[in-house]
């Protein structure tokens, strides 16, 4: 389990023990269960297990071809804290498009234990990963997921053949740092928003696992933050 301390509220991600509280939110639950004074919300995802050390052949043969010929593209992959700044101007701009807050460095002081990878092409970050590592549960969590499809000056589909060679690169990396489950971070097979369908059918490629994990909100708190949404459209 994680744990994130902020000012007003204390968030824990992977709780199999969740626990009502006025300052507590739990967050990516595997457990579901009613708890006094909380709303619970359904969060289905897709996960890829990594124990299988050729998890990457039972990928989509469309995935597959993607990633081999990503491999011919010199595209280079890098890794370190050091990219999370870069990351986020790259995908902030993109997620305030869809009507998200987005990300700002000092929002990771309580999230330590990440890891932070991109692909770059000719010097250019076409895509980048920030995932959220559980030691305990042996899983990394795909909190944050960049691309560059917004800049209409660079191939749209080197940026995809990108994601999908990122996307196995990180799973070798996680797999050899004793990682067990890959989480997607979301996935809805039949969503109706036209802005998620590329990203969950590039999810789909993996023929990940599809599970459901729980968020726990106190009620106030939900409230809260569903009226605020209404305020922002």
């Amino acid at each position: 389990m994680i744990t994130e301390r902020k000012k007003w509220m204390t968030y824990t991600y992977f709780n199999r023990d969740p626990r009502p509280g006025l300052l507590k939110t739990h967050l990516f639950s595997p457990i579901q269960k009613d708890l006094p004074m909380m709303v619970r919300v359904p969060f289905p995802t897709m996960t890829v297990d990594l124990r299988d050390a050729q998890f990457g052949e039972r990928w989509s043969s469309s995935t597959r071809t993607k990633i081999h010929r990503a491999q011919n593209e010199n595209l280079a992959v890098d890794r370190g804290g050091y990219l999370l700044e870069h990351i986020l101007k790259l995908f902030n701009p993109g997620a305030r498009l869809k009507g998200l807050r987005g990300f700002e460095v000092s929002h990771f002081d309580t999230l330590v234990n990440i890891e932070c990878a991109a692909v770059y092409y000719e010097g250019v970050m076409l895509c980048s990963h920030i995932w959220l590592i559980d030691e305990a549960e042996k899983r990394a969590l795909l909190y944050v997921n960049a691309s560059n499809h917004h800049n209409d000056n660079d191939d749209r589909s080197l940026t995809g053949r990108a994601h999908y060679f990122l996307l196995w690169q990180d799973g070798l990396y996680l797999r050899d740092l004793g990682i067990e489950t890959m989480d997607l971070m979301g996935y809805e097979a039949n969503t109706q928003n036209e802005s998620l369908k590329g990203v969950y059918q590039w999810k789909a490629g993996t023929h990940g696992q599809e599970e459901t994990l729980y968020h726990y909100y106190p009620r106030w708190f939900f409230l809260l933050r569903k009226l605020r949404n209404m305020l922002n459209g």
